[in-house]
């Protein structure tokens, strides 16, 4: 019976490998349907295999199905937290999750995991393990890895419990749709504030300068604008500074408060001329040691060319025969060569230093003096949110 047993896994074992490399195989040539076809079998044959996951992720990426990729992803971390293929399966989570319109996380996890949280109805008390961490939507709060205590509270809603496995590196994504508890009377007020929660709030902290949303001018009438829960491209611009231009998510029934750090153009375009002045400067130092790059090679030239002119005289004819020919050249030009040819390579490579440390600086100021793309998507500007605990910052994604 054992040796039955032992033979059937053995085969299975096989069919699993072979549907499994022709699913990588298929995926690697670009088949994506085929891939999925076999890597789907292969995850039935053995559903605990997190090969299969990891490369069915890799196929919902490519065809832009992000949310099955961030499934897939998951799956195999959780499978086999411990692979040699886990930080590549950790960042095509993350990247899934941020093509899917997920918050990104704001710095490198580590050993920690982290947590997001939406709700259908703002405005919930979460807690973890006991602890409150804030209301809905709760963004990406790092957080011990491990299983987790999950409660979730609202006024006229049933408290929601549930118990989540973090998974170390990465962002665990929680979408909660809270039922609606019909035994409690919810207040009118209640009502009232449920549909005014359908809006959110941006706090700009000044009215000078002039603010443009979705490229669309807004008057600055006040310093709390409502706007449409999403994400917001904000462009803020005030004499003599450059536009500060971010995008924003904005929450529903949240005040977001952002921070504008302006910077001055005049200063800024100085920077960036130096930059440019820097990298000529180090340029024609590169033409000089090309130049005297030349003058080696063309003395070393010299010095082989002494060498075999008087290596191939006809030692039986008197040399004042062979003149007419080629000149005779002494062993003190000989030497002569051979010295210009060390001296030169050592200015040249003396200039190659200079010129190339010269264009290294010369490009790091006039990457710090570029003025800000307007040609891609602004970088994320994370600001404190009402009676939230995130620190105003500025992340580039």
């Amino acid at each position: 019976m054992l040796l039955l047993v032992s033979h059937v896994a053995s085969a299975q074992s096989n069919d699993v490998t072979k549907v499994f490399q022709a699913g990588v195989d298929a995926f690697r040539l670009g088949k994506f349907d085929e891939a999925r076809k076999h890597l789907e079998k292969a995850r039935e044959l053995d559903p605990k295999l997190p090969g299969p996951h990891r490369f069915l992720a890799a196929v919902d990426q490519a065809q832009a199905r992000f949310p099955e990729c961030m499934k897939s992803a998951f799956k195999a971390l959780e499978l086999n937290p411990r692979s040699s293929e886990a930080p590549d399966t950790r960042k095509l989570y993350e990247a899934c999750r941020v093509a899917a319109g997920r918050t990104p996380a704001r710095e490198d996890l580590g050993d920690s995991a982290a947590i997001a949280i939406t709700t259908n109805e703002p405005g919930a008390t979460v807690k973890i393990n006991g602890l409150t961490y804030g209301g809905t939507p709760l963004f990406p709060r790092p957080i011990t890895a491990g299983p987790l205590e999950l409660e979730i509270e609202k006024d006229g809603y049933k408290t929601y419990k549930a118990q989540v496995n973090a998974l170390a590196g990465i962002v665990t994504d929680l979408d909660i749709a809270l039922e609606r508890d019909l035994s409690v009377q919810v207040p009118k007020q209640l009502e009232v504030d449920v549909r005014q929660i359908k809006v959110g709030y941006l706090i700009v902290p000044s009215q000078d300068g002039t603010l443009r949303i979705n490229d669309k001018p807004v008057a600055l009438t006040g310093l709390r604008i409502e706007l449409d829960p999403g994400t917001h491209v904000i462009e803020l611009q005030q004499p003599g500074k450059d536009p500060w231009r971010r995008r924003v998510r904005i929450s529903a029934g949240q005040k977001t408060t952002i921070d504008p750090r302006f910077i001055d153009t005049a200063a800024r375009a100085s920077t960036e001329r130096t930059g440019f002045y820097i990298l000529g400067a180090g340029s024609a130092v590169l033409a000089a040691g090309f130049g005297a790059a030349l003058l080696s090679r063309g003395a070393a030239d010299e010095a082989r060319d002494i060498v075999r002119v008087e290596r191939s005289r006809d030692a039986s004819v008197p040399i004042s025969s062979t003149e007419d020919v080629a000149p005779v050249r002494t062993r003190d030009d000989l030497q002569d060569a051979r010295d210009r040819h060390a001296r030169w390579a050592v200015i040249s490579n003396g200039l190659y230093v200079v010129g190339i440390a010269a264009a290294g600086v010369g490009a790091y100021f006039i990457y710090k003096g570029a003025r800000q793309r307007r040609d891609v998507a602004p970088p994320f500007a994370i600001a404190p949110v009402q009676g939230g605990a995130v620190v105003a910052k500025e992340l580039s994604w």
